[in-house]
């Protein structure tokens, strides 16, 4: 307030008691002057000047504490605590069972022998020993037989190469029996047949895999192989693959063969019998996809061929639906031990030699279905050019001459299915059928068996027994009745093979075999009518 405000605020205060006093004696007409108006004002207000300014940054680590409050919830499961598993044993360092002698006896007066013993588990090297003996006489006369094979190999570790090598011998002894005992009599050392083979291999492959992919493996085989009647051939096998990774997945291949053979009875020419080739190829091999792409140059005794070799493998359906289709063509070498082999009663070998060519186109489909079955099936056209058939000679038919056949065509249907669960069951399916079509030289096939088939099954009860089982079922052959020109044909036959293993302890097992459970006596080749029921049954050792 100013001081006017003051004084006229004093006077009206002063003159208040006056006046009231005066209106009770008189009303009398006064006038106030009001000197100024009442303007109130506030004083001006101070500003602050604030600056803003970050705080101090704090580098100390809080210290934060929780509580989770506790939930009583109860469970009807209890979970096993976490442990750690254990690691496997080391089964390294363990004595191994490198060694085992394995003996039976059987009817048929049949003995078995059988023997392996091994080095085990070596850095440097390691080898082998292998014995087998057995025997048999049948009920027909001079129906006896008598094998034994011993083998010795080993392979020695360097640090660039591996090399392997191993020394065999082996002894099949047979008898002409397949005569008729009504007619004929033969003391039984001049119907026996003795084949004596001597076998050596040598070999060397690279052991490191470098960054060139580079792989090789040449290896040379030594054979010599003679009978009774003073019949000697030498083979000389040599091969040398090797192998070379372009690509992550591409592949060149390439094997050089030479395969030689002399053969030599009493004072007669000696007979040669000589297969060369070169095997390039180019793999390719992807997820779901694989191609073998090549050609075989084969030169054999004057004669130059050059054969296809191509197969591929399409994924349909992973794993499950495979197309596979090939077309390849190869030389299988009839020298004296290989037609031996295929027919242990065969009489003279041929004086004009000559190879079986053969040639097949096929396409199939294979796989597995789940996780239990697997399948493969092949529908194929095969022809062989230059076929060796075997026909009972014309005098008392107990030996076999062997007849060329130029060419022979076939279709063939191959299928399996197997079935296998863990070590516990496994089962397998496998059949073969052939239907001959045509042929040149010969009337019938004679001794090749249009249709095979074998049904495999074993079973393990734990790790104590184990049982199997092998159905085998043959078709009949054509034979050829000589000298004249009919032909007959062998009855189609089924053999039955069963087997229980029971192992005893770690160390012990007793076994039993049962042969021709259905005692059918038929007849592979014509007159040689096979064994009957047989049984064989024993121990085996293994240290």
């Amino acid at each position: 307030m100013n001081l006017k405000h003051i004084t006229a605020l004093s006077v009206l205060g002063l003159s208040l008691p006056f006046a009231t006093q005066a209106q009770k004696d008189t009303l009398k007409q006064e006038t106030i002057d009001i000197i100024s108006k009442y303007q109130p004002k506030l004083p001006g207000a101070a500003k602050l000047n604030l600056t803003a300014s970050l705080p101090g940054l704090d580098t100390t680590r809080p210290r934060l504490g929780y509580q989770v409050p506790a939930l009583n919830l109860y469970f009807m499961y209890q979970p096993v605590p976490l442990r750690p598993l254990a690691l496997g044993k080391d089964t390294s360092s363990l004595q191994l069972q490198n060694n085992y002698v394995k003996l039976g006896y059987g009817n048929l007066s049949t003995p078995l022998v059988q023997a392996g013993f091994g080095s085990g588990r070596q850095d440097k090297y390691n080898f082998g020993l292998f014995f087998n003996y057995t025997s048999s006489q049948g009920d027909i006369e001079n129906q006896d037989y008598t094998n034994m094979n011993v083998l010795a190999s080993g392979t020695y570790f360097s640090p660039l190469f591996e090399i392997n090598g191993s020394l065999g011998y082996n002894l099949n002894r047979v008898h002409y029996y397949g005569y008729d005992h009504s007619v004929e009599e033969f003391k039984k050392s001049d119907i026996r047949q003795t084949f004596n083979e001597v076998i050596a291999k040598v070999g060397l492959k690279n052991r490191p895999q470098n960054d060139w992919g580079f792989q090789f493996n040449p290896n040379a085989q030594f054979i010599v192989f003679g009978d009774a009647y003073k019949r000697l051939e030498n083979t000389v096998v040599l091969k040398a693959p090797i192998r070379k990774q372009l690509f992550e997945d591409i592949w060149i291949k390439a094997e050089g063969i030479a395969d030689l053979s002399t053969f030599k009875q009493d004072n007669n020419e000696t007979l040669n019998n000589n297969v060369a080739a070169v095997h390039p190829a180019v793999e390719v091999t992807k997820p779901g996809f694989m191609l073998h792409a090549g050609v075989n140059p084969t030169w054999t005794n004057g004669k130059f061929y050059l054969l296809p070799d191509i197969v591929n493998e399409s994924h349909l359906i992973r794993k499950k639906l495979i197309l596979s289709s090939g077309w390849i063509s190869y030389i299988d070498k009839n020298n004296y031990r290989n037609l031996a082999n295929q027919n242990p009663f065969i009489g003279n070998y041929p004086a004009t030699v000559f190879n079986t060519r053969v040639e097949e186109k096929y396409t199939g489909i294979k796989g597995t279905l789940g996780s239990h079955f697997t399948y493969n099936t092949k529908f194929a056209s095969v022809i062989w050019r230059d076929l060796p058939l075997f026909v009972n000679d014309s005098t008392d038919g107990k030996k076999f001459d062997v007849y060329r056949e130029e060419e022979l065509k076939a279709f063939q249907l191959h299928a399996e299915i197997g079935y296998i669960q863990e070590e516990k069951f496994q089962a397998r399916l496998t059949m073969d059928w052939y239907n001959f079509n045509k042929q040149k030289t010969e009337l019938k096939p004679w001794g090749l068996q249009p249709f095979t088939a074998n049904l495999f099954a074993q079973y393990s009860f734990g790790k104590k027994f184990h049982l199997n089982a092998n159905l085998y079922t043959l078709s009949g052959t054509y034979y050829k009745l000589v000298p004249s020109k009919d032909f007959d044909k062998t009855q189609p036959a089924q053999d039955l093979n069963v087997g229980a293993v029971f192992n005893l302890t770690k160390n012990f097992n007793l076994w039993l075999n049962a042969n021709n459970v259905l005692n059918s006596r038929y007849e592979r080749w014509s007159g040689y009518e096979s064994y009957g029921f047989n049984i064989l049954g024993g121990i085996t050792v293994k240290f």
